[in-house]
Formats: C-alpha cells, sequence, structure tokens
C-alpha cells in the first residue's frame, strides 16, 4: 500500500507548483500584447508583471527572511505585509515579462531550498502573525493559497484577453 505524503512534503510540493507553472506561462507569455500585461482593471489591481513581481518580492523579502527568523528566534512576531506598496516600490513594468518569470523562479527555489534543508522539528517552530501563532506548516499553507489566488487572477485575465475571432469563438492561436 502506498504511503500517503506527509503535509510537509505536501506543502513543498505546492510552493515547488509555481516553478513549474512560470515555466509553462514562459511559451505563452510571448504572445501577449505588452499594454495587456501592464494593464489594471482597477486602480486597485495589480497588473500581470506587477502581479509576478509581487510573487518574486515576496518570496525574497518576505517569507524566506520569515521562515529564516522564525527558526532562528523564539516566537518573532510579524504583520501583514503592505503588498501594493511593495508592487509601488518596484517599478515592474519598467521589466520585461520573462525577465520577472525568472526572478520569481529563482526566488522561490532559494525559499524551496531553505525548506527543504530543515528538520522536521523545525517546521514546528512558530511566530506570532498578526497576533496568531502560526508554525511554518501554517505559514507555508498560507502562500500556497496566496499563489492560488494570484494565479487565479492572472489565468482569468489572459483568457479574457485573448482576441476574439469574427465568428465570435475565441482564436486559438
Amino acid at each position: 500500500m502506498p504511503r500517503m505524503p506527509d503535509l510537509r512534503t505536501t506543502l513543498l510540493d505546492q510552493l515547488a507548483y509555481l516553478i513549474d507553472e512560470i515555466e509553462a506561462l514562459k511559451g505563452v507569455v510571448t504572445h501577449v500584447p505588452e499594454p495587456i500585461l501592464e494593464a489594471r482593471p482597477l486602480p486597485t489591481d495589480f497588473s500581470v508583471k506587477e502581479t509576478y513581481g509581487l510573487l518574486a518580492t515576496l518570496d525574497e523579502m518576505v517569507y524566506l527572511p520569515r521562515f529564516q527568523q522564525t527558526v532562528a528566534e523564539d516566537n518573532p512576531t510579524f504583520e501583514t505585509v503592505d503588498q501594493a506598496a511593495l508592487v509601488a516600490e518596484a517599478s515592474w513594468h519598467d521589466h520585461p515579462l520573462p525577465a520577472i518569470l525568472e526572478r520569481v523562479q529563482t526566488a522561490r527555489k532559494a525559499l524551496l531550498t531553505f525548506l527543504h534543508t530543515l528538520p522536521s522539528e523545525a517546521w514546528h517552530h512558530t511566530a506570532q502573525v498578526n497576533g496568531a501563532p502560526r508554525d511554518l506548516y501554517a505559514q507555508a499553507h498560507h502562500i500556497t493559497q496566496h499563489d492560488v489566488d494570484l494565479l487565479r487572477t492572472v489565468g482569468y485575465r489572459l483568457h479574457e484577453s485573448r482576441p476574439i475571432r469574427k465568428t465570435g469563438a475565441p482564436d486559438k492561436r
């Protein structure tokens, strides 16, 4: 009988999914016009470029340092990050999307490398996040849910931006 994967393995696999998703996207984005990649449907929405830039920034500047601090310190305290401020500071529209996607993959690989090196007991270390205790399992789960939310939004936007042929059917280019 096959053994059920443990929670840590499942979370690491889910975190690694972003790397595969980016790899698949690389072949598609070259066909998406730049105005669509930089458009914000609403002023509070992030563009496609900003969304992927946010993913890279969060892994580099928020998630990895928080995991490291959670393991190194006794019950550190973290607050929610202002994602709009992170996006505004980075000027993601000045970068080509393939370079942004490469940065996302590099950042996620670094995060995964750190998490893979941790012994299982380290995953029980906790931090206070917005006043609530979260161990590394809960922190990793939060990242996977955040990834899903952002990727779903980008997927819908890219799907809706496909050109429509005169017959009314989406162009299958």
